[in-house]
């Protein structure tokens, strides 16, 4: 068998049901609240329990603790790769910020 690159994407039978785009920039960045639990919509009352996010233009830091990573402390992900992360805390906590001096585009598909 070859390997042709690409990944599986396990959402654990979850929904795919809101998108957004956001800036990580010189401060540190979150997902809207308003994604997470949708107060209105065909999601409404429902939170999400899974994210794809990944990274064009730049690089980031980010951290799923609750702290606040800098633009040299924190995991790393580079432009073009991708990232799954799974339970509504993990999601709730997430924050991102640029490593280095150019901004990040962060495309983040919400799984209910």
């Amino acid at each position: 068998m070859a390997w042709f690159g690409g990944f599986t994407i396990e959402t654990y039978n979850r929904i795919p049901g809101d998108y957004e785009e956001l800036t990580a920039g010189a401060s540190v960045a979150g997902f809207s609240a308003d994604k997470i639990n949708p107060e209105t919509g065909p999601y409404a009352r429902m939170s999400a329990r899974a994210v794809l996010v990944s990274s064009e233009n730049g690089d980031i830091r980010f951290r799923i603790d609750g702290g606040e990573p800098s633009a040299s402390s924190g995991h790393y992900l580079t432009s073009g790769d991708a990232l799954v992360l799974t339970g509504t805390q993990a999601i709730q906590q997430f924050r991102a910020i640029r490593s280095g001096e150019t901004d990040a585009v962060l495309l983040v598909t919400y799984f209910y």
